[in-house]
């Protein structure tokens, strides 16, 4: 079966699993998946009505110095000898392995494949991936679609409901119990940065005493912490500006952030990409097909495009609404300018990363000020006008009249 993030809470789904598909780009999301997995390996386990206790597996050679034994019951084996030792039931708990699916080759992959049309009670196996190039295909696996014991997570970007209670639990693991407000909080300084999550948590757990956190001791702790995201960029560059000193500093630190995170042409191509879709809705709010400031029909505005065949059928109506709201914040001109100065320093292929990285970076700290910059340098920037040329020019006619 798939499931989605908003099931990643729901014990049911993990009781039945043999072999678990645990997808998604965050890392933070699909280890949960895998160690409440993995614990439910590591339980206390009965051979008949005899317990395992840790001395009878040291006897028969279960110890934890090779790191593949987490000394809690069960057995943490690589996917070969999971392979091999899945027939026979572990006097210890159960056989566990956790595998990179690109680490999968040739034969492995054949071992999995037949092992999904008959997997073992004796065991747990999760494979991993963060790739969607990668595990893409699998998603439409007809085993998954149709097993109880073969399951898949696709986890995306989580509900804020879902993701609230996660990051409580998160602080609850290290002993902290935080507000609903206080969830709120780290969601809003965190941003889209799952992967860090744990980083900040830890640190917040060495400097606070108790394990109570109030949202004012959180805030104290948490200050000068900021994460942003692309969308926190694009949204920035459509808000005027007027002067030099109203340019935005705000605009200037979100962009040496995700500068520093992502590299500058990086940067600027999804920035760009970003810029082209806006440009793509602009133009329908122009046309009077998508209506500004008042409530619309999204089914009558897919219909007018065509329908679920349109270009636009398969956008889902969040997706549709947030595009046409960001690209409603300033002008069709404004979006196209902002998109020759961004794909400018990607054209010429010929140069080098460094040279290509400079010019991203002029790109980006362009279009940031494009709003203080005079007519005749932007022209310049976007290759319209040559100012130094018309400059030569004009000395060259004054040595001429001369």
């Amino acid at each position: 079966m798939k499931y989605k993030f908003k099931d990643i809470l729901t014990t049911e789904v993990y009781e039945k699993t043999k072999i678990m598909f645990v997808f998604g780009k965050y890392n933070l999301f699909n280890n949960m998946v895998a160690d409440e997995l993995k614990s439910m390996c590591t339980e206390s386990q009965v051979i008949g009505s005899i317990p395992i206790d840790s001395t009878l597996s040291e006897e028969f050679g279960f110890d934890t110095e090779d790191g593949t034994e987490d000394g809690s019951g069960g057995t943490s084996v690589d996917f070969n000898t999971f392979m091999d030792v899945i027939g026979v039931q572990s006097i210890n708990g159960k056989w566990f392995c956790k595998v990179e699916l690109d680490a999968l080759k040739g034969k492995q992959l054949d071992k999995l494949k037949k092992y999904m049309k008959e997997p073992s009670d004796n065991g747990i196996l999760v494979i991993n991936s963060t790739d969607w190039m990668i595990y893409k295909d699998w998603l439409r696996n007809r085993i998954i679609a149709g097993s109880n014991s073969v399951n898949c997570f696709e986890l995306t970007f989580p509900n804020r409901d879902t993701l609230k209670e996660f990051i409580k639990l998160l602080f609850i693991d290290q002993g902290l119990e935080i507000e609903s407000s206080g969830a709120e909080y780290f969601m809003l300084k965190m941003n889209q940065s799952y992967d860090e999550y744990m980083d900040v948590i830890n640190d917040i757990r060495l400097r606070h005493e108790g394990s109570e956190l109030s949202t004012v001791e959180l805030k104290k702790y948490m200050r000068g912490i900021q994460h942003y995201v692309l969308d926190n960029f694009v949204n920035a560059l459509t808000k005027p500006v007027s002067s030099e000193k109203t340019n935005s500093k705000k605009i200037l630190r979100i962009m040496s952030t995700l500068e520093e995170e992502m590299g500058a042409k990086n940067l600027v191509y999804r920035t760009d990409k970003i810029v082209q879709e806006c440009i793509q809705y602009r133009m329908l709010i122009n046309t009077g097909i998508v209506p500004i400031g008042i409530n619309y029909f999204y089914g009558e505005v897919i219909d007018m495009l065509g329908g679920k065949d349109g270009p636009y059928g398969k956008v889902k109506e969040f997706t549709f609404r947030k595009k046409a709201a960001l690209a409603s914040k300033t002008s069709l001109k404004d979006w196209e300018l902002m998109h020759m100065i961004l794909e400018k320093p990607l054209k010429n292929v010929m140069d080098s990363e460094d040279v290509q990285e400079f010019k991203c970076k002029k790109a980006l700290f362009e279009v940031c000020t494009r709003s203080v910059l005079t007519e005749s340098r932007i022209k310049n920037i976007i290759g319209t006008e040559n100012v130094l040329t018309d400059q030569v020019k004009f000395v060259d006619n004054i040595k001429l009249r001369g």
